[in-house]
């Protein structure tokens, strides 16, 4: 039901990676892990973010263009989202609980290519990944897609940049359809690509032909746990801001 502003999208990245962490000390992928856990530097920054979303004293509530609604700050969360990758549900955790909100987990909202393992020839081979079992095991309180099987969650090669961009289009619409007509407060701890292409759906942006062309193919860049914020508002779709970090100090900056 709309009563105000319009959603508010929030697209966050997850905190720093294994993976994340083996290519800033090496420059390479070699060593990589198909779904990796968070570093220790990846925790202290989700609990930091976490704080952030949760302080009632946050950044205001109503849109730059609309008069303050009676001084309303915080973020005023309504919904987290996460993707079944370990680094996703892991630093959602901290959203969840800090926020008191159940955690949503989408089985379609993965990195681009999706997990995947490389081989000796350097060829990469999809992986099932884990299944409903391990997830209710390991994540009891994750609230699991009712797709899930036990077959393991991805279970498909690897994902090409045609069906990675065919994804994202149905993304941003399966998002659009319960919220974007509500005042709801949505976080998405999601990738770092997939954020990139959420923004050029949702705003109409399209992918830099240049970019597009040479090794790096995207129109913008995330360090993690920052945020992204899209306001849906009087039927536009407005980025108020992308790759904030005022909840982190600089040491703990990371790619």
């Amino acid at each position: 039901m709309l009563n105000g502003n319009g959603m508010k999208l929030y697209l966050i990245r997850h905190g720093e990676s294994e993976n994340n962490a083996l290519w800033s000390s090496t420059g390479t992928t070699k060593g990589r892990v198909p779904d990796p856990e968070l570093t220790e530097t990846g925790h202290k920054q989700a609990q930091l973010l976490a704080d952030h979303l949760a302080d009632s004293q946050g950044e205001p509530l109503h849109h730059p263009w609309v008069a303050g609604e009676n001084g309303r700050r915080g973020f005023a969360l309504t919904h987290v989202y996460c993707s079944l990758m370990t680094r996703s549900i892991l630093t959602a955790q901290y959203v969840s609980r800090s926020c008191n909100l159940p955690l949503l987990a989408d089985a379609d909202i993965f990195e681009k290519c999706g997990i995947y393992e490389e081989t000796v020839d350097e060829t990469k081979a999809g992986l099932p990944g884990p299944d409903r079992e391990y997830f209710e095991k390991r994540f009891p309180k994750l609230k699991l897609p009712a797709v899930l099987g036990h077959g393991g969650w991805y279970n498909r090669p690897y994902e090409t940049e045609v069906k990675f961009l065919q994804r994202s289009i149905q993304v941003a619409l399966d998002l659009r359809r319960p919220h974007e007509n509500t005042d709801d407060c949505v976080a998405m701890v999601i990738h770092g690509d997939l954020i990139d292409q959420l923004i050029n759906e949702v705003t109409g942006a399209g992918r830099h032909p240049e970019n597009h062309a040479n090794y790096w193919d995207a129109n913008w860049v995330f360090h993690n746990t920052s945020l992204t914020r899209i306001d849906f508002i009087y039927g536009s779709r407005v980025v108020v801001y992308t790759n904030r970090l005022q909840h982190l100090p600089p040491e703990l900056v990371t790619w």
